[in-house]
């Protein structure tokens, strides 16, 4: 375990060293807030609600949505970057746990977010964008677990996509793919409130709404409290289901290294 923590501690430290990027990073992520704000204002005009979501809820949620985007952000090409430099091999011979060692370093990435973009993002944002507060301490708490689960069931949809680098030589295309599938039905660039009631009903049989929609809804209290134990639940669900799915795929693919390799 104490490996891994170095490890997490390493990433951190590897993000830290650039602080040009950080600060971009910042900047990025209050410009993505006010452009889209500026497109939802004009689609309110002097409307003060819309399909029953008041506006101020709605920049609540989409600086919510962007700020989580901004810690949830992963490094989506380093086990293909392995495979195709071979380095993969070396790793594997290490007294280490391979999938144990790529989630450390993303934690340890995650951490750098919350610590060095995330906080003063957040502390511009409630100034600048006048963001509603939780809903109470109790669905601010029920809020971070949500959010935890939010973030491993994308990490292992994430680790799925990035270990078919076994398979196909460059996963550009099915990483853009997986990306454009969460933006859009996980809730992060629309809010499922404005789906047709169709399009929610598949989307809620998907881990997509886990992400990003079941921990935002949570914290500006829309969803019941009867109903949040089993939105937890269904996240948790999701996860351990995305886990074992990567866990066989990645057997799978250390075979096909061994056949690739002699």
């Amino acid at each position: 375990m104490r490996a891994y923590v170095e490890f997490a501690k390493k990433a951190f430290q590897n993000n830290i060293a650039y602080r040009a990027d950080c600060v971009a990073g910042i900047i990025n992520a209050i410009i993505m807030i006010f452009v889209n704000i500026c497109v939802w204002k004009a689609i309110y005009e002097d409307e003060q609600a819309v399909a029953g979501v008041q506006f101020k809820m709605l920049i609540t949620y989409v600086v919510l949505a962007f700020l989580m985007q901004c810690i949830y952000a992963m490094d989506e090409y380093r086990i293909e970057n392995k495979v195709r430099s071979g380095s993969i091999g070396l790793d594997l011979l290490k007294p280490i746990n391979f999938s144990g060692y790529t989630f450390s370093y993303n934690v340890g990435i995650l951490i750098f977010r919350v610590v060095m973009q995330l906080t003063p993002a957040l502390i511009i944002s409630i100034f600048l964008f006048k963001m509603l507060p939780p809903f109470s301490l109790t669905m601010f708490a029920l809020f971070l677990v949500s959010m935890i689960l939010g973030y491993l069931v994308l990490y292992c949809l994430n680790f799925i996509v990035w270990i078919s680098s076994f398979w196909f030589y460059w996963t550009f295309s099915l990483v853009t793919i997986k990306d454009a599938a969460v933006m859009i039905l996980s809730g992060a660039l629309l809010p499922l409130w404005f789906m047709p009631q169709a399009m929610v009903d598949f989307i809620n049989l998907t881990p997509f709404a886990s992400i990003y929609y079941v921990p935002i809804t949570i914290y500006l209290g829309q969803m019941p409290m009867e109903e949040i134990a089993f939105a937890l639940i269904k996240q948790l669900i999701w996860a351990l289901g995305l886990f074992i799915i990567g866990r066989l795929l990645w057997r799978s693919a250390l075979k096909k290294l061994v056949v690739q390799g002699g």
